[in-house]
């Protein structure tokens, strides 16, 4: 059996030389976004270390070098949702975010998000984010507290900082976030229905009723399928739009220009009314829900067909072409050229020690 990985990599380098890229409904001109050309370069340039680092993750896994991968493909799109805030805005992110914490890294000068998130892969002791124990995203410079993967288990923990910021206001000198700042906590779908995220979701809610300042944006990356049992149609906007003292947002997430406007519009109103927000980002789950997983085993192969043809580096590398004037051979060339990155520092990953 063919690896899906593989034939998304093979998909995508086919269809940009082809010029066979798909369409959104959600059509935004980068105007309207708030976006210069360079500004869509430097969002794909992140979602494709995103996904490169997903490739490079699953060949050391092959070679014995690497463990357990759960990759971040078809949630790329969140690139767009990191650029739309400040590095300082305290981040509580979902294990599929890593196009997030890159996007967020090139706002502070130093980072190396490459070769950390590859030290993690390999286990090593030197790891800066958690010694080597699994993949983690976190970082001190960027305010992303390190999570595990442990249902909503940070949902919580979201709230209580939201609450901290306004808290600080009476605290003069306390803290380390600016008291305009907010807190931002990305989850997958199918953890919405777990009695965690139930619980954070129904505090914010009830403080924000009774007029507490809880300048907090959930984030749910809504991909259809929770491991291997989907998530019911509309389930997502049903179970919250509406719910009292939470305003709701849609952003598409296979259309960054989409996605950024949206979650700058969702930003402003939590950074302004301190209120909390839900940012439902629709987005796909490619090569299934981790390394070790079938997806053919419990979905169709038309629906892993389907959702391979979403790919989000497809539709950006469509906004390349038709709004910052990037050529087919532009576009492979610097998804070649990170690849190449990836495979380079993999080489010396591996010397270092466990």
């Amino acid at each position: 059996m063919q690896d899906r990985a593989d034939v998304v990599h093979e998909n995508f380098l086919r269809r940009v030389a082809e010029g066979d890229l798909p369409r959104t409904t959600n059509q935004l001109t980068l105007k309207e976004a708030g976006l210069e050309a360079e500004d869509l370069v430097e969002l794909f340039e992140s979602q494709v270390l995103s996904r490169q680092l997903d490739r490079t993750s699953r060949k050391l896994q092959a070679a014995g070098e690497g463990f357990y991968t759960i990759g971040s493909s078809g949630h790329e799109g969140n690139a767009a949702i990191a650029a739309a805030f400040r590095h300082n805005d305290i981040a509580f992110l979902h294990y599929r975010d890593a196009a997030f914490l890159i996007q967020r890294s090139k706002q502070v000068p130093g980072q190396t998000p490459l070769w950390d998130m590859l030290l993690s892969f390999v286990a090593s002791s030197e790891d800066p984010i958690s010694g080597g124990r699994h993949k983690v995203l976190g970082s001190k410079a960027l305010f992303i507290p390190p999570q595990t993967s442990t249902i909503a288990s940070h949902l919580p923990k979201a709230v209580g900082a939201a609450y901290a910021i306004g808290l600080s206001k009476r605290l003069p000198g306390v803290g380390e976030l600016p008291e305009d700042s907010v807190a931002i906590c990305s989850f997958g779908d199918a953890s919405i229905n777990h009695s965690t995220a139930q619980g954070a979701i129904n505090t914010a809610c009830w403080s924000s009723f009774q007029g507490a300042s809880l300048p907090l944006l959930f984030v749910c990356e809504d991909n259809g399928i929770g491991i291997s049992t989907p998530t019911p149609k509309d389930w997502i906007r049903r179970s919250i739009e509406g719910r009292p003292g939470l305003k709701y947002f849609y952003g598409d997430g296979l259309n960054v220009l989409h996605l950024i406007k949206t979650a700058r519009d969702a930003g402003a109103y939590v950074r302004t009314r301190k209120k909390p927000a839900f940012l439902h980002m629709g987005c796909v789950r490619l090569f299934g829900h981790a390394g070790s997983d079938v997806q053919e085993a419990y979905m169709p192969k038309a629906e892993v067909l389907r959702m391979e043809a979403e790919d989000p580096l497809l539709h950006t590398a469509r906004l390349l072409v038709e709004q910052a004037g990037l050529s087919s051979e532009q576009i492979i060339e610097i998804y070649n050229e990170i690849g190449e990155r990836c495979a380079a520092a993999a080489k010396e990953v591996i010397t270092k020690p466990k």
